[in-house]
């Protein structure tokens, strides 16, 4: 008798087909095995899907706290200034309440960094300018004066 046997791997195993061909006597090899794996296939559970939920940032971003100030001036050189208000119109009208003169004006308002006001005794006009430090808000007051003395300067909180 004779045995044929077509071996197929499927899924980790091995899948063994068995022909027994008849001898000349007609005896067939019935009791050979018809499947033979080779390990045992691995086995799958499925754990059911949570929905989606997506966590709470562990760090939130705040801006910087803004600061305002002002520097008001008047006619006769009457100065007001403000400084570490919430917002840009409270410094301004601080700055003027302070003013102890007719016709005083805010020349400079400025935001987390400093102001100055200077003086042109060529134009008899004042003048006022803002930086991010003292030196520059006293440079921009002079320059934009056309040249003169610095007068005031006033800085905020940072």
């Amino acid at each position: 008798m004779a045995v044929v046997a077509f071996v197929v791997l499927v899924g980790g195993g091995v899948l063994v087909w068995l022909f027994a061909v008849a001898d000349s006597s007609g005896r067939t090899a019935s009791s050979l095995p018809t499947y033979s794996p080779l390990r045992t296939p691995p086995t799958y559970s499925r754990e059911p899907l949570s929905p989606y939920s997506p966590s709470a940032p562990t760090t939130t971003y705040s801006p910087p706290r803004r600061y305002y100030g002002a520097i008001a001036v008047g006619g006769r050189g009457a100065i007001g200034r403000a400084w570490d208000y919430s917002t840009a119109s409270a410094a301004r009208q601080h700055a003027l309440s302070k003013c102890r003169d007719s016709g005083c004006k805010v020349l400079t308002s400025f935001v987390n960094g400093c102001g100055a006001v200077a003086y042109n005794s060529g134009t008899r006009r004042y003048w006022g300018g803002h930086g991010d430090t003292r030196s520059e808000a006293q440079r921009n007051a002079i320059s934009n004066a056309g040249g003169g003395r610095q007068v005031t300067w006033v800085c905020t909180t940072r």
